[in-house]
């Protein structure tokens, strides 16, 4: 084994001159679009196109996740709000409104991300695309397809446990008011 290593070691070529000369001209390229990598500030030593696709792919992905995020803490809201029993402080105009928001908010996240969906397709068929980013792609959409799923799930329990409680607020309603003219 030692004799392939020392008649291997006398064929190498000494490249480092080449390497330093490619990676100087790609900082005197990226110095002149301003392209900077996100890790810390220093040159972008990517493959362009594929990474500033990846990027905005990237970038459009978490704000739909900070989207969902913040719909489900308006849903916990509403969910605290909807669990409220009291026939006589009931939030029925806040309810409505916040009903009303994550409904919207629901609706715009969907969309944004089938956008996200479309988006990823056409990046996908680009030149530059490999099988490890189409992969990736769609497990971000599946995955941001899924927290919302739940999230909308979520949001049909909520309604469907605010309209058991007006449901039982009509029920004591109705009991009191007949014991009321019972009475009289």
């Amino acid at each position: 084994m030692l004799d392939r290593m020392n008649s291997g070691a006398t064929s190498y070529r000494d490249r480092t001159s080449e390497f330093l000369a490619i990676g100087e001209r790609l900082r005197k390229q990226q110095g002149k679009t301003g392209v900077v990598s996100a890790a810390g500030g220093g040159p972008d030593l990517g493959t362009g196109t594929s990474t500033a696709g990846q990027s905005e792919f990237s970038k459009r992905a978490s704000r739909i996740g900070h989207g969902i995020h913040g719909t489900s803490t308006k849903l916990a809201k509403l969910a605290q709000l909807a669990k409220r029993t009291s026939m006589f402080d009931d939030p029925a105009q806040e309810i409505a409104e916040l009903t009303t928001v994550v409904k919207q908010d629901i609706g715009a996240l969907n969309s944004a991300i089938s956008d996200l969906q479309q988006y990823s397709y056409r990046s996908d068929s680009g030149y530059r695309s490999n099988k490890q980013n189409v992969e990736h792609s769609s497990t971000v959409v599946n995955n941001l397809k899924t927290r919302l799923m739940n999230t909308t799930k979520e949001f049909k329990e909520v309604l469907t446990l605010r309209t058991d409680n007006l449901k039982a607020h009509d029920n004591r309603r109705g009991l009191f008011s007949k014991e009321g003219r019972g009475g009289s």
